[in-house]
């Protein structure tokens, strides 16, 4: 008769055990890591709350999706909370809810560890649409005075050949008001320069005005929401993999 042996099987097991030990190990470490970087934003007292929440949720048998739904507001609310004098609040909110999303990927209970990856994203989605909401509301760029404006045409540098270094096709305009200078030499042709030149300079004088509300920052803030889902996506992509 064929099968394995008392021996083989005893093998099997240790080996099994011993990567079960390694993987405990590894978790243990990676929660000591994602917990003291939370307990850096949170503070401690905020952070003893936390962990009294999450023990709280965890030990609740009766716990339902309201639950999980109350403890991410929750702890969103102690991240604003933490955060209520800082103007970086907002910048940090993607990389606190990843943070979150890291220390419910390793707990034991699947259900549990499902429901607050799903809740954790809606919040990361719902951070996202805020973050449209501002772009849409930002989009235009501010109009600009052509008597605010100093204006120079200097021959051309670089590649291109004489054409280019013989002529006055680079411009250089200087914004009065606020300080902001820029220069353009993308193309031969002086006028085009010029509308190019124009057009650089509205969206730096908007930057230097409107800071983290120019449409620079916003379609910054675009790619890093949409980063942060799909990151968020591949997470519970590769939790579900790992557990099958």
């Amino acid at each position: 008769m064929g099968g394995s042996t008392i021996d083989q099987v005893t093998a099997t097991y240790d080996e099994w055990k011993s990567a079960q030990d390694e993987k405990k190990v590894a978790q243990m470490k990676l929660q000591t890591l994602v917990l003291g970087k939370l307990e850096a934003i949170l503070e401690e007292s905020r952070m003893d709350k936390l962990k009294e929440m999450s023990s709280s949720l965890l030990h609740d048998a009766k716990r339902d999706s309201s639950n999980v739904r109350d403890y991410v507001k929750s702890a969103v609310g102690l991240y604003f909370d933490a955060k209520k004098n800082s103007a970086a609040s907002q910048e940090g909110f993607h990389d606190f809810l990843h943070l979150l999303s890291d220390l419910a990927a390793l707990l034991p209970d699947e259900s549990l560890r499902e429901g607050l990856l799903k809740q954790i994203e809606v919040s990361i989605l719902r951070s996202s649409d805020t973050s449209g909401a501002t772009s849409k509301r930002s989009v235009e760029l501010p109009e600009l005075n052509e008597d605010d404006i100093e204006e120079k045409f200097v021959k051309g540098s670089g590649a291109g050949g004489q054409k280019v270094n013989k002529t006055s096709n680079r411009v250089i305009l200087l914004h009065s008001p606020t300080g902001v200078r820029v220069e353009c030499q993308d193309t031969r042709s002086l006028q085009q320069n010029r509308k190019l030149a124009r057009k650089r300079l509205r969206s730096k004088v908007d930057e230097f005005v409107n800071g983290n509300s120019s449409r620079a920052s916003q379609a910054v803030k675009k790619a890093s929401s949409k980063k942060a889902r799909n990151k968020a996506r591949a997470k519970r992509r590769r939790q579900k993999k790992a557990e099958e």
